[in-house]
């Protein structure tokens, strides 16, 4: 909500911030019993905000922003272990190559998962198949650790406190793992 904020030219003083637990449909219904003007939400929540609200004049607003990476997290402890760490590393090509699998395969995507399991009509799982676009899954995460930092130095100028250095937070042994496996084997 913060970079939002930001890129509109306003601060957290121009408008009165409400917390909300992320979980469920929370934010829709908040939204749709005017608790809050606001709140973000995307993917399949999106859909069904606007299926069930949209007839009372509920819409969405695209930001502009890049704020959908994809991360996986692991204590240090974890990462420190090497079985883990290996473990880790095949869990992360497979990731890849599901995910590109599911852009190949959008229709048994929409029927397997979109369907049967969130229980949403076809056309709106076509609707998010489309909106969803391709994944970046790049080699490098140069730029995804600088609009992170980006993100950090908001937030503690935001909150007051002190800025971490995102790059701390990424071990980059994973850097180029799910880029490698889809360059050695693509979907399988």
């Amino acid at each position: 909500m913060l970079r939002v904020l930001h890129k509109a030219g306003l601060t957290k003083q121009d408008v009165k911030l409400v917390e909300l637990p992320s979980t469920g449909d929370v934010y829709a219904t908040a939204l749709a019993s005017h608790q809050v003007d606001v709140a973000p939400i995307g993917g399949v929540q999106v859909k069904r905000y606007e299926t069930k609200y949209g007839k009372d004049g509920a819409t969405t607003i695209a930001h502009g922003l890049r704020d959908d990476p994809g991360h996986l997290y692991a204590p240090v402890t974890v990462l420190a272990d090497p079985a883990k760490a290996a473990a880790i590393r095949e869990y992360v090509q497979a990731w890849a190559r599901a995910w590109r699998w599911r852009e190949a395969n959008p229709d048994e995507w929409i029927e397997r998962y979109y369907v049967k399991d969130q229980g949403l009509s076809a056309d709106d799982g076509r609707w998010l198949v489309e909106n969803a676009g391709v994944a970046d899954i790049p080699a490098s995460w140069t730029e995804a650790i600088a609009r992170h930092q980006e993100t950090i130095d908001l937030l503690a100028k935001e909150t007051g406190n002190k800025p971490l250095r995102a790059e701390d937070l990424y071990d980059r042994r994973y850097e180029s793992v799910a880029a490698d496996a889809l360059a050695a084997g693509g979907a399988r």
